[in-house]
């Protein structure tokens, strides 16, 4: 009865090059390839890596509004808020309700017209027009006869297209949230102050802090961007360039497979694309990977940068942790351990970009703002 919509989360091949560290894969110092240790490169036979070294960037400016010290406070008061089922009061907009109904035609119930204790959101829950509407000023408690019309393309069950319909909805109950104000009392229950003044003081270190690292890493990202765009390849090395090609179609099949799809449908529900102009996007696609590979290697090999087993376990762990996983529940819900899915999803790469890119940055020069004098 419920329009319900199937949502599929994915992604369209130009949201993954957006993405490029999704798709970088495991990271075997100067080992470059299929990850065996016959298959190694000479760097400076495939790329001329731009400049990195005293690029210059603007200065973010960072600040913490009153409204967002406020915001940030009422979405933490409402993780504060209780919720409890009652059974008075009356259906109004925003109201989650729980009911029991049954819908006849002609005087027969019919198949997927009923339901027991079930709750719908006033404003939100969708059935049939007049059904939720229909229901809001009503008690709790009560019953309610909505006399209805089923849409003439109901898309859920034709045979009821534009049917006369009688629903008796019973009225159960409500949930009813409370939420606690903002006062002392709060903060000294819910937080490591006494104060609001301390509280709120805390509060803004706290966004100014994550504000200040992420335009850090914005501005990294801008860093690295350049140097990829300023380095030049003297040819791809076909081998990884296949590799890397055969893994973005892969990653896709599964997708379709995850879907319980054939993989020319899914390319052509999804993709908007058919396997031969899929193929050559990928091709395409390889050639970017490759070339942030390359840059992103030869840089480390030349600085000396390296990922060790201690930084990489110690990485996951945070990770995990970040997640709110342990190990063990992380197998349970994926199938698969910490160490695999990471090799699978290029974990170590990622690690690897970021001690680059945080060496890039090292190396930059903040661009003098105008008033400055020279």
């Amino acid at each position: 009865m419920s329009k319900n919509k199937k949502i599929i989360i994915g992604s369209s091949i130009g949201t993954a090059i957006v993405a490029i560290v999704a798709v970088l894969l495991v990271f075997v110092f100067d080992t470059f390839g299929l990850f065996t240790s016959e298959y190694k490169l000479n760097f400076d036979k495939y790329i001329k890596v731009g400049n990195y070294k005293g690029l210059e960037y603007d200065k973010a400016k960072v600040s913490v509004s009153k409204k967002e010290i406020r915001t940030e406070i009422n979405n933490f008061v409402k993780t504060k808020a209780q919720t409890k089922t009652v059974k008075s009061g009356t259906v109004k907009q925003g109201d989650t309700i729980t009911i029991s109904y049954e819908g006849k035609i002609n005087g027969k119930t019919f198949e997927g017209g009923s339901a027991k204790n079930t709750n719908i959101t006033i404003g939100q829950t969708s059935m049939i027009d007049g059904f939720v509407d229909g229901l809001v000023g009503e008690k709790i408690g009560t019953t309610k006869k909505l006399n209805l019309r089923f849409p003439k393309n109901y898309a859920n069950n034709k045979k009821l297209s534009g049917k006369k319909v009688v629903f008796t909805v019973e009225i159960n109950a409500k949930q009813q949230t409370t939420t606690p104000k903002y006062n002392e009392e709060f903060i000294k229950k819910n937080s490591n102050f006494k104060t609001i003044k301390d509280y709120e003081a805390s509060v803004k270190k706290t966004l100014l802090e994550k504000k200040t690292q992420e335009a850090k890493s914005n501005t990294e990202k801008t860093l690295w961007s350049k140097v990829v765009d300023s380095s030049k390849v003297l040819k791809y090395p076909e081998r990884q360039l296949k590799f890397e090609e055969e893994q973005i179609i892969s990653r896709y099949r599964k997708m379709a497979k995850s879907y319980n799809m054939s993989w020319s449908k899914f390319l052509k529900n999804y993709m908007n694309s058919d396997e031969k102009s899929f193929a050559k996007q990928a091709k395409e696609y390889a050639k970017t990977v490759v070339k942030q590979k390359l840059t992103m290697y030869a840089i480390a090999k030349k600085e000396g940068i390296k990922v060790s087993s201690k930084e990489y376990k110690e990485y996951l762990a945070n990770i995990l942790k970040q997640a709110g996983f342990t190990e063990d529940s992380f197998k349970k819900q994926y199938k698969q351990s910490i160490d695999k899915y990471a090799e699978e999803n290029g974990i170590k790469s990622n690690l690897l970009l970021q001690k680059v890119t945080e060496k890039v940055m090292k190396e930059a020069k903040e661009k003098p703002s105008k008033g400055d004098k020279n």
